[in-house]
């Protein structure tokens, strides 16, 4: 039953997410990563803040959603601007909340909290504002693509050998279930699934740097999933929300993506592709 919702799940979201690609306007698509960054923010706030206060939890959630909503322009310095904004205004609320969180016996100093909702704003808001970033690039389409075939094949690659040939862990005391055989089988499944898009979508693009590339924003998918098992382990849950049947929260399903699509805007940003 669970592998039966896992397949449908997928298949649905994989379809509407290649339609709103493919057809929709940019409007629809900043507004649909509004969306799935606020229900990211909540989990994450939920997962960290559990015995805190609802408006702690409330306050991650509005300022995260600052550089996500600044990302409307495009423009790369007003996301890093409504960051330190967020950022700013966090101080302002810690300050004010300060000294009603040293008299509440919670486990959890003013410190603490300052880092796990400033990691959450900077994890998650800022993360997700390079979506939008990317697709207002030159081609983001096709490299909103071509991340999202390297990250579903090699998912999906990984997990397959990793079951069936996999011997030697990974990173056991992270995620005991990933194993390195499962890693490469993933950078092979992805290489290959970057051939096609490509040969499809980039054809003066260099076959050896695509190869490259691949093999390192795979590596870099692997670095971000290995980021949101750290934060469940530590916060001891199995799944960042339920909101996917099969496949658990929005995090679950994008924490990959969400270090890779940074990485891969400011290449292009930088001029290090030449493409």
């Amino acid at each position: 039953m669970i592998k039966h919702q896992r397949l449908v799940t997928g298949l649905l979201v994989a379809g509407g997410w290649l339609l709103l690609l493919v057809k929709g306007p940019f409007w629809l698509f900043w507004l649909v990563f509004v969306g799935l960054g606020t229900l990211a923010l909540n989990e994450y706030f939920a997962m960290t803040l559990a015995r805190h206060s609802k408006y702690d939890r409330a306050t991650g959630t509005l300022l995260g959603l600052f550089p996500l909503l600044s990302a409307y322009e495009g423009d790369p310095e007003t996301v890093s601007a409504a960051l330190f904004i967020a950022l700013f205004f966090l101080i302002v609320y810690l300050l004010t909340r300060y000294p009603s969180l040293a008299r509440a016996d919670k486990g959890m100093n003013g410190f603490e909290i300052l880092m796990r909702l400033g990691f959450g704003i900077f994890y998650v808001g800022f993360s997700f504002a390079h979506f939008s970033l990317l697709w207002t690039m030159n081609g983001g389409k096709y490299w909103l693509i071509l991340l999202t075939v390297i990250t579903v094949f090699s998912d999906s690659a990984a997990y397959y050998t990793g079951r069936y040939l996999g011997r030697h862990k990974l990173a056991p005391a992270i995620s005991p279930g990933k194993t390195i055989e499962g890693m490469l089988g993933g950078l092979i499944g992805s290489i290959i699934a970057a051939i096609i898009v490509r040969l499809m979508f980039f054809p003066g693009f260099n076959m050896m740097t695509m190869v490259i590339l691949t093999v390192f924003l795979s590596m870099v998918g692997v670095m971000g999933d290995l980021t949101e098992s750290v934060i469940k382990r530590s916060m001891n849950v199995k799944d960042s929300g339920n909101i996917l049947p099969g496949h658990g929260g929005v995090l679950d399903r994008l924490d990959s993506l969400m270090i890779a699509t940074p990485v891969l805007f400011y290449m292009i940003h930088f001029g290090i592709l030449g493409y």
